[in-house]
């Protein structure tokens, strides 16, 4: 029993879907050939790199669909080109899931982009 708890301990830590994945971690799956979609590096990377216009993009899925891990290739692609990107979850320290405005969203935001700048 204890050996079987460990192994299934090991498989829920590994599948974890609210930890995402670091930009080039080799346990990436690229699973565009059956999700159908784009890949995010060409699809968004090419939008916001190629436009004289500020777009805005909407990312969108499932809890646990992999969003967080395709948007830290995003930004590990966009930053290869140079680009200055901001990136942070919005997790409890910003926005509260269960009453969030967007006075919260827009508060996270500009904190997190004043830090970055601060750090650059």
């Amino acid at each position: 029993m204890t050996q079987n708890f460990a192994f299934l301990k090991r498989i829920y830590n590994a599948f974890d879907p609210f930890r995402p994945l670091p930009a080039g971690d080799p346990a990436y799956v690229d699973c565009t050939e059956v999700r159908g979609d784009g890949d995010i590096l060409v699809e968004v990377g090419r939008e916001i790199l190629y436009s004289d216009r500020v777009t805005s993009q909407l990312y969108a899925g499932h809890r646990g669909a992999g969003k967080s891990t395709e948007l830290l290739r995003l930004q590990q692609y966009l930053d290869e080109q140079g680009c200055f990107v901001v990136y942070f979850p919005a997790d409890e320290q910003d926005i509260d899931p269960e009453d969030a405005q967007y006075t919260d969203i827009l508060l996270a935001c500009t904190r997190h982009l004043l830090e970055a700048l601060k750090d650059k």
